[in-house]
């Protein structure tokens, strides 16, 4: 599968996440501090899932899976 995680996900998931065959893109990095609408924007282009603790993409209307915004 095909993972975007976003800068506030615990690391150690990430890289079991590696370890286990998946395709991961993390924000941390140089995509740091990245607003929620740019994370939304990369994971539609890319077609990868978000993986997060920010209780803010549970808004659906907002980031509704498939709409573009």
């Amino acid at each position: 599968m095909r993972f975007l995680a976003d800068e506030n996900l615990f690391e150690p998931i990430i890289e079991y996440l590696r370890e286990q065959g998946h395709d991961v893109l993390s924000i941390r990095g140089r995509l740091s501090g990245i607003k929620d609408d740019e994370v939304y924007k990369i994971a539609c282009q890319q077609n990868r899932i978000i993986i997060t603790m920010d209780k803010d993409f549970s808004k659906i209307f907002r980031y509704h899976p498939n709409k573009l915004e």
